[in-house]
């Protein structure tokens, strides 16, 4: 009997902790920060290349203001019943136009090609976007 109800009570417990662990993005149950998305986006598109203090808080500025874009951008297409695939198009475009100016705030053109580099590493779907 103790073991059924310890089977029961392990398979309650799963059955809760799966979807709360599903909803956190794997992140302890916790989604990232603005700022967080933002140190790690910096993280990946500029690995290997130095930037001065003022290049980091125009980079901090760009990514900011393009995830501000595509939260408005998503919220009028759920509000709208948007399409999917013109809402992926437009991200892409806004991630595309990001990280040109991105890229403008670099100097020289091996830092240049180096973040081309960093895009091209990026994971599939999340070209500057994390």
């Amino acid at each position: 009997m103790k073991n059924s109800l310890r089977v029961i009570a392990a398979v309650a417990a799963l059955a809760i902790a799966t979807p709360a662990f599903a909803q956190g993005g794997g992140m302890g149950g916790m989604q990232m920060s603005p700022e967080q998305r933002i140190a790690r986006q910096k993280e990946m598109l500029f690995q290997g290349i130095t930037l001065s203090a003022a290049q980091s808080a125009k980079a901090d500025t760009l990514i900011m203001q393009g995830m501000q874009k595509q939260m408005e951008a998503m919220q009028a297409a759920r509000s709208g019943g948007g399409d999917m695939a013109s809402m992926r198009e437009q991200m892409q475009k806004m991630n595309a136009d990001r990280n040109e100016a991105l890229k403008g705030i670099l100097t020289s053109d091996a830092d240049k090609a180096k973040f081309e580099e960093n895009l091209k590493n990026m994971p599939q779907g999340r070209r500057g976007g994390v």
